[in-house]
């Protein structure tokens, strides 16, 4: 089964519903914990045999505790997202430098990258500090709204 965008909302619409703590969704290629108490979404991109959402739609749940977690081996990523369809772009110009380089610090409204649509260039900004751990597209690739381009390790998670 792939996971879409309609599940999500419906996903987050029982979370909020119900008022579901935390919640831990695992497949064999991605990993989504959602934790409401504190705001923070974590990722992991490993494989991971146990399925929590099936593919007859059900979602099971799980006793999660904190020993639990702390024995997860799980980094607590912000990724930036594309607010739109068009063409991204790592420098302002073919000749120019890149905004940022992987592992570089970066600032709450600093520029990352140009998406360029209908012949207009949009500067995409950070929305918080922190590193740049992973850039997960290349440059003049096509990319959708929503897609993710980079995951950032926040400064506070850092220190």
């Amino acid at each position: 089964m792939k996971f879409q965008i309609k599940d999500l909302k419906k996903l987050l619409y029982s979370i909020k519903k119900y008022h579901i703590n935390e919640i831990n969704i695992q497949s064999n290629r991605f990993g989504l914990t959602v934790n409401t108490l504190n705001n923070v979404i974590k990722t992991t991109q490993n494989n991971i045999s146990k399925k929590i959402i099936d593919d007859s739609n059900s979602i099971h749940s799980q006793d999660l505790n904190s020993q639990n977690l702390k024995n997860h081996n799980c980094e607590t990523y912000f990724t930036i997202v594309s607010p739109m369809v068009g063409t991204f772009y790592r420098s302002p110009a073919p000749s120019e430098p890149p905004f940022i380089k992987l592992y570089d610090f970066v600032k709450k409204n600093q520029a990352v990258c140009i998406i360029e649509a209908m012949k207009l260039m949009n500067e995409i900004e950070s929305e918080i500090d922190g590193e740049i751990v992973e850039v997960l597209v290349q440059d003049g690739d096509i990319i959708d709204c929503g897609q993710a381009l980079m995951k950032v390790k926040p400064t506070d998670i850092i220190n």
